[in-house]
């Protein structure tokens, strides 16, 4: 018998980088195996792979042509669209590191980005170009459109090109990504992603999630954040799904989505869940397309998970942070509802420490800070050494949020080490009581937060959205025999809304005291 001879291996394939490093680099593979296969949904209109493939040439042909070159910063300053994935993947491709900025920015925000970055380009819209001038005037960056406009004389980039620029062979090191963090703990950071970090994400992401190659998946959280970039729509394309954008969020017509497009895959942080509950149209909404949702960005209420499993959906509640790339951790589809305090076991890529105040180890069932190591973490942040050394020790991200893992090996997060409320000497996690306030049948949204008091230091204070009031005794029975004594709130403040991001996290630092409250709280 006779063997033909293996190919030889091109003199320049030898030490070439690893297959599938380059952030996007997946997405164009898929391309060239399914071009015909819809890949990307927005407003009704479909674009296939293919037709993707062929934005991310032009983008990054278009991008090479104005100058930019690998390491070069790229800011994108632009609501939900597919030109703005085929933005991201073009940067990478060529070399260049993207920066995604929300739409809810001010112009002074984004001058800060345009500054710290050093940008050699930004990416707007029509919807964005007027904010956008206002800050390229001082930073002295280009400005380009994302997409042609029949109002506006900046130059777009084009939707096909002659020419293929060659694929940039990064570093695994090489930053990919800038993501700015939302700010909730001061002014914001850039947060570096490495080629390596993203393409690990996805490996963890992928293992830890039950994401299929017929999903259609709904992205309707802004792409400037990490859950809504590199979660879902990166690791559905991955698998050759299909990805719905949306521009935002909003319940009614999440729903209708949800019905027309068959949405098998969501993410959504609480307060969406909750809206789509009280929405009028949800008990009589066709959801049986829709597989699992997975929950993230605040800590999910175990009421909202049973309420979506009446309906036969599971919640996940997941653990994840932009430092992270995001993904940490993910809850199992059998758990959704037994373990609602779980976040589900650490991703295989993952290490996860418990660690004390003297910083030692936690036993199990024991709360300490929540550490996190792995090859999917961030390189630290932009030119920021001072606080990198401060949140990266040693090969560990320290969260800052508080945890323990349970006797199955679960992550369960009971809060942040920021906002614990420490009242007569004893700590007190906002989050535990803002999940037993939210079962009250009368209250749609609770903050818990402390108040300055000449005894006690701070007193734990319940900030209701209510249909109609609640006072203070009526809540403190309702907790009486699930709490503590100091743990329960003793003030009660009413709110019409409580401020919270564009993914809807609690803006803690915002819940200010009202102005007729008592100077000496009870």
């Amino acid at each position: 018998m006779t063997h033909s001879a293996a190919p030889a291996v091109p003199a320049s394939a030898i030490g070439h980088m690893p297959t599938g490093l380059r952030y996007g680099e997946l997405v164009e593979r898929r391309a060239d195996r399914q071009p015909r296969r819809v890949a990307l949904v927005h407003n009704d209109r479909q674009w296939t792979y293919g037709e993707l493939l062929t934005r991310i040439h032009a983008a990054a042909a278009f991008l090479i042509d104005r100058g930019v070159r690998p390491g070069d910063r790229v800011v994108c300053f632009s609501e939900n669209r597919p030109e703005l994935l085929a933005a991201v993947y073009a940067c990478a491709r060529i070399g260049a590191v993207f920066a995604p900025v929300g739409i809810a920015s001010t112009a002074e925000e984004l001058v800060h980005v345009l500054v710290d970055l050093d940008a050699r380009a930004l990416l707007v819209t029509e919807e964005t170009a007027d904010k956008a001038a206002e800050a390229a005037t001082p930073s002295a960056v280009p400005r380009y459109l994302l997409a042609s406009s029949n109002h506006l004389a900046l130059e777009a980039i084009p939707r096909h090109t002659d020419v293929v620029p060659e694929a940039h062979a990064p570093e695994p090191e090489d930053p990919a990504l800038i993501v700015y963090t939302s700010g909730t703990s001061g002014r914001p950071k850039g947060v570096v992603l490495s080629h390596r970090a993203l393409l690990a994400n996805s490996v963890n992401t992928l293992l830890g999630l039950d994401i299929v190659s017929d999903d259609v998946t709904l992205v309707n959280t802004p792409f400037s954040h990490t859950a809504a970039l590199n979660t879902l729509a990166i690791n559905t394309l991955h698998k050759g799904g299909t990805v719905v954008i949306d521009r935002g969020f909003d319940a009614r017509r999440c729903l209708d989505q949800i019905t027309r497009h068959r949405i098998s895959t969501l993410f959504a942080v609480p307060s969406m869940l909750a809206l789509m509950i009280q929405d009028p149209g949800f008990d009589r909404a066709d959801l049986t397309s829709l597989r699992w949702v997975l929950g993230g960005g605040a800590p999910m209420p175990p009421a909202l998970v049973a309420a979506w499993a009446e309906r036969g959906i599971p919640v996940l509640a997941s653990f994840g942070m932009t430092e992270a790339g995001p993904s940490v951790s993910f809850r199992r589809t059998s758990d959704a509802q037994g373990k609602s305090a779980s976040s589900g076991p650490p991703a295989l890529l993952t290490d996860v420490r418990i660690v004390s105040p003297a910083g030692t180890d936690c036993p199990p069932g024991t709360v300490g800070e929540v550490w996190v190591r792995g090859p999917h973490l961030a390189s630290g942040y932009w030119r920021n050494p001072d606080a990198t050394r401060a949140t990266f020790v040693d090969g560990w991200l320290m969260t800052g949020d508080r945890g323990f893992v349970d006797e199955d090996g679960d992550l369960c997060i009971s809060g942040r080490s920021k906002d614990t409320i420490i009242t007569g000497g004893e700590n007190v996690d906002p989050a535990e009581v803002e999940h037993l306030i939210a079962q009250h049948p009368a209250i749609k949204d609770v903050a818990v937060v402390g108040r300055p008091h000449p005894v006690w230091g701070e007193i734990v204070t319940a900030v209701l959205v209510t249909d109609e009031p609640v006072s203070r005794d009526d809540l403190q029975d309702f907790l009486q025999p699930h709490l503590a004594k100091f743990k329960i709130p003793r003030s009660v403040e009413q709110r019409s809304t409580l401020p919270r991001s564009s993914v809807g996290k609690l803006l803690r630092r915002e819940l200010t005291p009202p102005a007729d409250s008592p100077t000496t709280p009870p």
